[in-house]
């Protein structure tokens, strides 16, 4: 790498913000915070610790879009943050969210990125030559011309970078860069991260999975509540020296076993990638014991009307799978694989062809209203499926679902002690949309525990989480499986947490559905 300056890039001096007016807990409590230019500092901590709020008001988007400061400083290359304009902070600063859906303006990613430049005033003759560059650096030419809305969560992970890498500011700032994006695409960003870093660029990173970043990071900076800096003397050099600190914090941790595999996993099998057959793609399940069966299932990426012929690309072919009811079964696979798609088909949500089948019914002959009372689901932005005004409420709803019967008293009784399971009683009085995206995750999976229904689809159930809210979220979702005989069917690009959790794994590439039948366990710490 090149020799880094040790200028001051962002400074924070005894920050206190706070998105309530009222409230009385601050996100940010008094934070006094500097990182250096010309390097890449990664910031982690708990989830809910103020780390995506640190990001916006870094930005200047808070408070100029909300919240309070009520005191503090924020200086972005020595000069305030709050006497620039948006056009201003744009080159010395950009962010990108957890969300990406939250960045996007336009319907193609080929116009998101001219939008991008014409707000720069980059010539429209020079436009088209540098889109093709950036796009051709991050291998997402395919997705130049593609709606927006029909991409992966990994997909547009990566078309959100790229817009970024486009604006080139002085420092990029990524909140969770790699939460839906696998394993290989996440290294391949890493190398144009790197890239950039070693042409000059500044990179802030907020990640709970520090293995990706620490060949890379010049810095790790740990936060505790309210954004107070636990500690900032970390690096790859003395990183062993911190591994109880860390690991105690859930932030760096050694695989254990929850369930005892089939074949006996030693240590000759660490760094070995997962085998799968394709020969083996279904088994001889009775079907009283089938939760959800797929029979010659093809799924296309457009979602037309219900039994309609599709035209589009084929992202599942003739794929045939058995999910065991009382089960949890993992399905891994690229970004853009067609996963999240293949479960929305269960939902009847996207249309596809051949048979599948619901506790033994053709889902062609369900109804959707039963249909959801049989099926829950997380989806990837847990924000969209909130629908009450604070946190207990969105639970006792989902607990009068299954017991209509039951009394006021006991539904808030039973929503305060799922909430303090899931490290959210203390919030219970907030609105969803106030919680971190973390937390946003535990509650919705937390909503559809309560819920009452057989089967649980949950599509990337711990992204954003640090080690020990997943294994609270994991525990939980495994516990609720053997006392209740529950289905739970998850999308995750993480490997070990499969081979952690799930009875069963598939693989979705390539168009194929395959069973894993000889598992080993990848380590990359």
């Amino acid at each position: 790498m090149m020799t880094e300056e040790k200028s001051c890039m962002l400074e924070l001096r005894d920050v206190v913000f706070r998105y309530n007016p009222h409230g009385k807990r601050n996100i940010l409590d008094h934070l006094s915070l500097s990182i250096s230019d010309k390097r890449i500092t990664v910031i982690t901590g708990r989830s809910g610790c103020g780390k995506s709020t640190l990001a916006a008001v870094s930005a200047g988007l808070y408070p100029e879009n909300g919240g309070i400061l009520e005191g503090g400083g924020i200086l972005l290359y020595g000069r305030p943050v709050a006497d620039m304009n948006p056009q201003e902070r744009a080159k010395y600063l950009t962010v990108m969210f957890q969300n990406p859906d939250l960045q996007f303006c336009m319907r193609t990613l080929r116009k998101e990125m001219e939008f991008c430049l014409e707000n720069l005033c980059i010539p429209a003759s020079e436009m088209d030559q540098m889109i093709q560059e950036a796009a051709e650096n991050l291998g997402i030419t395919e997705l130049l011309d593609k709606p927006l809305s029909v991409l992966s969560g990994g997909e547009k992970q990566k078309a959100n970078l790229a817009c970024l890498f486009l604006i080139k500011s002085n420092c990029i700032f990524l909140d969770e860069p790699f939460a839906n994006v696998d394993e290989s695409s996440a290294l391949d960003l890493i190398k144009q991260i790197e890239m950039m870093h070693d042409a000059g660029f500044s990179f802030v990173v907020i990640d709970h999975r520090l293995d990706y970043w620490l060949p890379v990071a010049d810095e790790i900076i740990v936060l505790g509540s309210g954004g107070q800096v636990l500690r900032r003397d970390i690096d790859k050099k003395n990183l062993e020296a911190h591994h109880d600190f860390l690991h105690d914090m859930g932030l760096l941790f050694n695989v254990s076993k929850r369930k005892d595999l089939k074949r006996q996993i030693g240590t000759e099998s660490a760094g070995k990638t997962l085998n799968f057959d394709e020969n083996a793609l279904t088994e001889d399940v009775d079907t009283r014991d089938c939760a959800v069966r797929f029979s010659k299932v093809t799924i296309r990426t457009e979602n037309t009307k219900w039994n309609r012929k599709d035209t589009g690309e084929i992202l599942l072919e003739e794929a045939d799978a058995v999910f065991e009811k009382g089960k949890m079964t993992a399905i891994l696979g690229p970004s853009g694989s067609g996963k999240t798609t293949a479960l929305l088909s269960i939902l009847k949500q996207h249309s596809f062809s051949g048979i599948v089948e619901v506790e033994g019914e053709n889902l062609s002959h369900c109804r959707r209203k039963e249909l959801y009372k049989k099926i829950g689901i997380v989806f990837q932005n847990p924000a969209n499926q909130f629908i009450s005004q604070n946190v207990q409420e969105e639970i006792e709803l989902s607990i009068r679902q299954w017991n209509r019967n039951i009394a006021k008293e006991q539904c808030s009784k039973k929503a305060i002690e799922l909430l303090a399971e899931f490290g959210l009683d203390s919030y219970r009085r907030y609105s969803p949309y106030m919680l971190s995206q973390g937390q946003q995750r535990r509650l919705a999976v937390l909503s559809v525990l309560a819920g009452g229904q057989r089967i649980l689809l949950l599509d990337e159930p711990t992204y954003g989480q640090d080690h020990l809210s997943t294994v609270a979220i994991m525990d939980s979702v495994a516990d609720k499986v053997e006392r209740e005989e529950l289905t739970v069917i998850f999308i995750t690009h993480d490997r070990k947490l499969a081979l952690e959790y799930a009875d069963c794994i598939y693989k979705l590439e390539n168009r194929k559905l395959i069973k894993m039948t000889d598992a080993h366990l990848y380590v990359r710490y």
